[in-house]
């Protein structure tokens, strides 16, 4: 009886892994629609969202013909379900077959091959992804200390010194881990800003001289540097003892991925790494540099997995409102749940005087959703967008 029960556990386990790798390699071309309406006469903004509608319910089409395929064998119907309910699509390539306009609304249809499994090694998939995301872009702030150095260096805390900091706007070289990121980062397609570059508009004071940036900081900075993404971080190596003559030193890095607009952490990796060599410096540069490349390869797969999870599902928004009182906060709300197409819920987070702010988890982008704003009837007042980010929206109401 025990010898049978193992044999089934492991057969299960096999037919688990064996369906988790089918799904992970099928992919499945679909045709899909994508409607988007005119705003003011603007037809390329309502043909990107139509565009980004029709890649949305590619994806949705695709995984349920996926998972109708999947469910066929009864007898593993249970396992296939629970790996594929788990599995998210993405876009690996597509065409634009049609586009016509109805009167104000706008219609674009794809055909998109649709692949499910990980999205890591597939460039073009990322390219679309990071497109559908509107290509947001990266700065680097991580503090690195290799062996043989008393101090951090950093490139954003004024003055020099103790602390290794370097003034703003001064040249500086990148470390090894900034190097390893930049270069992992980018073979993927990922767009980055150079601080050498950035640091000349940003302005700091000398609250920043520290090694350590927390997310209000790392906002403060990347906002400067038009970055949407901060990757902030500490990384530093030390010696280990000796072997044979040869020295070996350890590295340590812990790294955060911090979106400039909302504050959110969207991903996060610490690592270690060894190494040995004859000299010191070169040990710890190459510590560094492994435990670098791991830490990367871990917040590219959590960032995509972010991003996939935003354009195949919701993502968050954060919405201030201004020029409220109680009673059109009340009727604002209503329209947004049950009139704005988009927003699949609603969080009220304050309201003092004439200031609102709420977050709502939108399918669609923040563009998206400001132009559905502006074609909603609010009654007895108008909505004005005043200022919008990737992930967050300023409005202000006026009376009519």
């Amino acid at each position: 009886m025990i010898r049978l029960t193992r044999f089934a556990g492991m057969m299960s386990l096999f037919v688990l892994l064996a369906a988790s790798s089918t799904a992970a390699q099928e992919s499945k071309t679909v045709a899909a629609e994508g409607v988007a309406a005119i705003q003011e006469g603007r037809v390329d903004i309502a043909r990107d969202a139509a565009l980004e509608d029709a890649q949305k319910r590619a994806v949705e089409q695709a995984i349920g013909i996926l998972i109708d395929s999947q469910t066929q064998v009864e007898n593993y119907q249970l396992i296939s379900d629970k790996i594929l309910s788990q599995t998210k699509g993405y876009i690996k390539r597509y065409n634009v077959s049609g586009e016509v306009t109805e009167g104000t609304l706008l219609r674009v249809r794809i055909n998109a091959e649709v692949a499910l499994g990980k999205l890591n090694d597939d460039l073009s998939g990322i390219g679309i992804l990071l497109g559908q995301m509107h290509k947001p872009r990266t700065m680097i702030l991580i503090a690195e200390q290799n062996m043989g150095n008393q101090w951090y260096a950093w490139w954003w805390g004024p003055g020099t010194g103790r602390g290794g900091g370097t003034a703003i706007g001064q040249q500086t070289d990148m470390g090894v881990v900034e190097n390893t990121f930049m270069d992992k980062f980018i073979e993927k397609g990922f767009e980055f800003i150079d601080h050498q570059v950035a640091a000349k508009n940003i302005k700091v004071t000398s609250a920043y001289k520290i090694q350590e940036l927390n997310v209000d900081q790392a906002r403060t900075l990347g906002s400067q540097a038009d970055a949407e993404v901060v990757i902030i971080g500490k990384a530093f190596s030390k010696p280990a003892g000796s072997i044979s003559g040869m020295i070996s030193a350890q590295a340590d890095l812990s790294v955060r991925a911090v979106r400039t607009d909302t504050g959110q952490v969207i991903a996060s990796a610490t690592t270690h790494s060894a190494a040995v060599h004859i000299s010191d410096t070169t040990a710890g540069t190459e510590a560094l540099r492994k435990a670098a490349a791991d830490a990367a390869d871990q917040m590219i797969t959590k960032i995509l997995t972010a991003y996939s999870r935003e354009v195949g599902g919701t993502r968050s928004i954060n919405i201030t409102i201004t020029g409220l009182d109680k009673t059109r906060f009340v009727k604002f709300k209503d329209v947004l749940r049950n009139q704005v197409r988009s927003i699949k819920d609603l969080h009220e987070r304050s309201f003092s005087g004439t200031t609102a702010k709420v977050s709502v988890d939108s399918k669609s982008s923040t563009q998206v959703l400001s132009d559905e704003l502006l074609s909603r009837n609010f009654g007895s007042f108008t909505v004005e967008v005043i200022g919008s980010t990737a992930n967050s929206l300023e409005l202000k109401i006026t009376p009519k």
